[in-house]
């Protein structure tokens, strides 16, 4: 009977550390999305900080900037 005691209380405290050392890891940050925009030209979409920019419209190379001007 003492043997069954010790099992319980031994699977009680794994559990309880197990449980509170899975909170305690550090959860990374989730990435911030990133806006998309679309080439007015060939209609590709690109993240907005690597887009050339000519007024409203958005573009994905100098040569479909050019093009469209």
């Amino acid at each position: 009977m003492r043997i069954l005691v010790l099992i319980a209380i031994g699977l009680l405290l794994y559990v309880i550390i197990g449980n509170l050392l899975r909170r305690s890891r550090a959860v990374p940050p989730k990435e911030i999305a990133e806006k998309m925009v679309q080439c007015h030209h060939c209609k590709l979409h690109i993240l907005e900080q690597e887009a050339l920019r000519s007024g409203d419209k958005y573009y994905c190379s100098k040569e479909h900037l050019e093009t469209d001007q």
